[in-house]
């Protein structure tokens, strides 16, 4: 349990992205409101009885939990490094 708070202390490390703010990144957008859902449905499991269903539940969304923070935010941030290059390189324009 206290690795699920030292893994917020992993985000500066992990983000990879040139831009730092979220407001110009889309696909990070779409991965925040996919992990508040995934913290939503952990807090409702946290309140359920311990049965098989809610047990396998539980361990999808504390793996999800992890892999935003090792996985998907660092795979986000190259992703939209390298599209921000492709946008942004001037090749294609100088065709001699």
């Amino acid at each position: 349990m206290f690795v699920a708070i030292l893994i917020l202390l992993a985000l500066p490390f992990t983000d990879t992205s040139n831009i730092k703010g979220s407001t110009y990144k889309p696909l990070y957008i779409i991965a925040f409101w996919l992990f508040s859902l995934n913290f939503l449905v952990l807090m409702w499991l946290g309140s359920c009885h311990v049965e098989p269903l809610f047990i396998l539940a539980g361990q999808v969304a504390t793996a999800y939990y992890f892999s935003h923070f090792l996985i998907i935010v660092p795979l986000i941030g190259i992703s939209e490094n390298t599209l921000i290059d492709i946008a942004t390189s001037t090749e294609h324009f100088n065709k001699d």
